[in-house]
Protein backbone atom coordinates (compact mmCIF):
# COMPACT_ATOMS: atom_id res chain seq x y z
CA UNK A 1 0.00 0.00 0.00
CA UNK A 2 2.60 2.49 0.88
CA UNK A 3 4.34 1.62 -2.26
CA UNK A 4 1.38 2.46 -4.24
CA UNK A 5 0.92 5.48 -2.60
CA UNK A 6 3.87 6.51 -3.22
CA UNK A 7 4.02 5.37 -7.07
CA UNK A 8 1.04 7.78 -7.04
CA UNK A 9 2.97 10.69 -5.59
CA UNK A 10 6.36 9.45 -7.76
CA UNK A 11 6.55 12.06 -9.59
CA UNK A 12 5.59 16.03 -8.91
CA UNK A 13 6.42 17.83 -11.93
CA UNK A 14 6.37 21.48 -12.25
CA UNK A 15 7.67 23.35 -15.05
CA UNK A 16 8.11 27.16 -14.71
CA UNK A 17 8.71 28.28 -18.27
CA UNK A 18 5.94 30.65 -18.43
CA UNK A 19 7.42 32.76 -15.54
CA UNK A 20 10.93 33.07 -17.11
CA UNK A 21 10.92 36.80 -17.53
CA UNK A 22 9.87 37.49 -14.00
CA UNK A 23 11.57 39.20 -11.54
CA UNK A 24 14.27 37.81 -9.64
CA UNK A 25 15.51 38.53 -6.36
CA UNK A 26 18.30 40.61 -6.45
CA UNK A 27 21.96 40.07 -7.39
CA UNK A 28 23.34 39.93 -3.28
CA UNK A 29 20.41 37.18 -2.64
CA UNK A 30 20.71 35.12 -6.28
CA UNK A 31 23.24 32.32 -5.71
CA UNK A 32 25.86 32.72 -8.83
CA UNK A 33 25.86 28.87 -9.32
CA UNK A 34 23.36 25.66 -9.36
CA UNK A 35 25.40 24.22 -6.76
CA UNK A 36 24.99 27.32 -4.53
CA UNK A 37 20.82 27.29 -5.37
CA UNK A 38 20.92 23.68 -4.30
CA UNK A 39 23.39 24.20 -1.07
CA UNK A 40 20.94 27.05 0.04
CA UNK A 41 17.68 24.85 -0.85
CA UNK A 42 18.82 22.65 1.67
CA UNK A 43 20.14 24.37 4.41
CA UNK A 44 16.58 25.34 4.58
CA UNK A 45 15.09 22.19 3.70
CA UNK A 46 16.55 20.51 6.91
CA UNK A 47 14.90 22.83 9.17
CA UNK A 48 11.86 23.78 7.07
CA UNK A 49 10.92 22.12 4.27
CA UNK A 50 8.23 24.04 3.24
CA UNK A 51 10.13 27.50 2.96
CA UNK A 52 12.60 25.66 1.06
CA UNK A 53 10.17 25.02 -1.30
CA UNK A 54 8.93 28.88 -1.09
CA UNK A 55 12.43 29.53 -1.43
CA UNK A 56 12.51 27.85 -5.09
CA UNK A 57 9.81 30.12 -6.30
CA UNK A 58 10.71 33.06 -4.38
CA UNK A 59 11.88 35.22 -7.56
CA UNK A 60 9.03 34.30 -9.49
CA UNK A 61 5.78 36.68 -9.65
CA UNK A 62 3.61 35.07 -7.49
CA UNK A 63 0.16 34.61 -10.05
CA UNK A 64 -2.58 32.90 -8.98
CA UNK A 65 -1.42 29.74 -10.75
CA UNK A 66 1.63 29.67 -9.48
CA UNK A 67 0.65 29.75 -6.02
CA UNK A 68 -1.79 27.09 -6.59
CA UNK A 69 1.01 25.09 -7.44
CA UNK A 70 2.73 26.01 -4.77
CA UNK A 71 0.33 24.53 -2.46
CA UNK A 72 0.09 21.41 -4.67
CA UNK A 73 3.85 20.85 -4.40
CA UNK A 74 3.77 21.42 -0.23
CA UNK A 75 0.91 18.93 0.28
CA UNK A 76 2.15 16.29 -1.81
CA UNK A 77 5.87 16.83 -0.48
CA UNK A 78 4.42 16.77 3.00
CA UNK A 79 2.52 13.10 2.44
CA UNK A 80 5.80 12.02 0.56
CA UNK A 81 7.66 12.53 3.82
CA UNK A 82 5.27 11.55 6.40
CA UNK A 83 5.47 8.05 4.55
CA UNK A 84 9.48 8.67 4.22
CA UNK A 85 10.33 8.90 8.29
CA UNK A 86 13.32 11.14 9.41
CA UNK A 87 15.24 13.88 7.86
CA UNK A 88 19.00 12.57 7.67
CA UNK A 89 20.27 14.51 4.52
CA UNK A 90 21.29 14.56 0.64
CA UNK A 91 23.89 13.04 -1.61
CA UNK A 92 24.55 14.60 -4.69
CA UNK A 93 23.09 11.82 -7.69
CA UNK A 94 24.21 13.65 -10.72
CA UNK A 95 24.74 16.47 -12.80
CA UNK A 96 24.31 16.68 -16.55
CA UNK A 97 24.54 19.59 -18.76
CA UNK A 98 22.93 21.17 -22.06
CA UNK A 99 25.64 23.73 -23.36
CA UNK A 100 26.80 26.08 -20.85
CA UNK A 101 22.82 27.19 -19.54
CA UNK A 102 21.29 24.60 -18.59
CA UNK A 103 21.38 21.77 -15.51
CA UNK A 104 19.86 19.12 -14.19
CA UNK A 105 20.98 18.46 -10.94
CA UNK A 106 19.58 15.01 -8.77
CA UNK A 107 19.74 14.47 -5.10
CA UNK A 108 19.17 11.12 -2.88
CA UNK A 109 17.80 13.05 0.04
CA UNK A 110 18.08 10.20 2.87
CA UNK A 111 15.14 9.68 5.49
CA UNK A 112 15.22 6.74 8.04
CA UNK A 113 12.65 4.51 6.03
CA UNK A 114 13.23 5.49 2.29
CA UNK A 115 15.05 8.16 0.21
CA UNK A 116 13.42 10.23 -2.15
CA UNK A 117 15.23 11.91 -5.27
CA UNK A 118 14.64 15.36 -5.97
CA UNK A 119 15.81 16.79 -9.12
CA UNK A 120 16.11 20.35 -10.25
CA UNK A 121 16.47 21.39 -13.88
CA UNK A 122 18.24 25.29 -13.83
CA UNK A 123 18.11 27.74 -16.59
CA UNK A 124 20.74 31.21 -16.88
CA UNK A 125 18.91 32.72 -19.60
CA UNK A 126 21.42 35.42 -19.32
CA UNK A 127 23.04 36.69 -16.41
CA UNK A 128 21.34 34.53 -13.69
CA UNK A 129 20.67 30.80 -13.09
CA UNK A 130 16.79 29.95 -12.19
CA UNK A 131 14.60 26.72 -11.88
CA UNK A 132 13.69 25.76 -14.63
CA UNK A 133 11.55 22.75 -13.36
CA UNK A 134 11.27 20.62 -9.90
CA UNK A 135 10.29 17.40 -9.13
CA UNK A 136 10.69 14.72 -6.84
CA UNK A 137 9.95 10.84 -6.72
CA UNK A 138 10.52 7.96 -4.76
CA UNK A 139 11.03 5.39 -7.09
CA UNK A 140 14.73 4.58 -6.88
CA UNK A 141 14.43 1.18 -5.71
CA UNK A 142 12.64 0.13 -9.40
CA UNK A 143 15.65 2.16 -10.92
CA UNK A 144 18.47 1.07 -9.56
CA UNK A 145 16.71 -2.35 -10.37
CA UNK A 146 16.31 -1.35 -14.05
CA UNK A 147 19.60 -0.46 -14.14
CA UNK A 148 20.69 -3.81 -12.88
CA UNK A 149 18.82 -5.99 -15.75
CA UNK A 150 20.88 -8.28 -17.53
CA UNK A 151 20.48 -6.33 -20.79
CA UNK A 152 22.28 -3.26 -19.19
CA UNK A 153 25.15 -5.02 -17.46
CA UNK A 154 27.60 -4.23 -19.93
CA UNK A 155 26.16 -0.88 -20.32
CA UNK A 156 26.82 -0.12 -16.32
CA UNK A 157 30.49 -1.68 -16.89
CA UNK A 158 32.01 1.16 -19.38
Amino acid sequence: MKKLFLSFCFILFFIIRSFAQTSTPSAQEQPKTPAAFSKKFFEIYSAKPYDAIDYIFSGEKKTKQLKDDIIAIKKNLKATINLAGNFDGYELITEKNIGDSFKLMSYMVKYDLQPIRFIFIYYKPKDIWKVYTFQFNTNLDDELGEAARVDRLKQNKE
